[in-house]
């Protein structure tokens, strides 16, 4: 269960939004097996064939690169695997963290003179 604090601020150089609080998404390519039980009856003397699927397996799951911020939909300078690298940072350390990401990608608050 989340504790209560102040949670980090990871700004989107777009809008400003804080992706940690307002939130990211990103896109997946996924296969899934299924299984689908064929069934056959006639009506008004036509045949007519129909299936039920059940048991879906995700048999295979890709996740894109690109994160999106959700408050402008507009694409972070980030790869979803490296925001998703701060999960599980201690609240000491994630300052650091977060102000490593935005020096390494030139990231920069919108409104900020160039």
């Amino acid at each position: 269960m989340p504790e209560n604090g102040v949670t980090p601020n990871l700004p989107c150089p777009g809008c400003g939004a804080n992706i940690l609080t307002e939130g990211f998404y990103n896109s997946c390519t996924e296969t899934q097996r299924l299984r689908e039980d064929n069934n056959s009856f006639i009506a008004k003397e036509h045949l007519y064939i129909d299936h039920d699927a059940y048991n879906f397996e995700t048999v295979n799951h890709q996740c894109d690169l690109e994160a999106f911020c959700k408050a402008c939909d507009k694409l972070l300078p980030w790869p979803l695997f490296v925001i998703r690298g701060l999960d599980g940072i201690p609240l000491s350390q994630v300052g650091v963290a977060i102000a490593m990401l935005i020096s390494q990608h030139g990231s920069k608050t919108p409104g900020a003179d160039a």
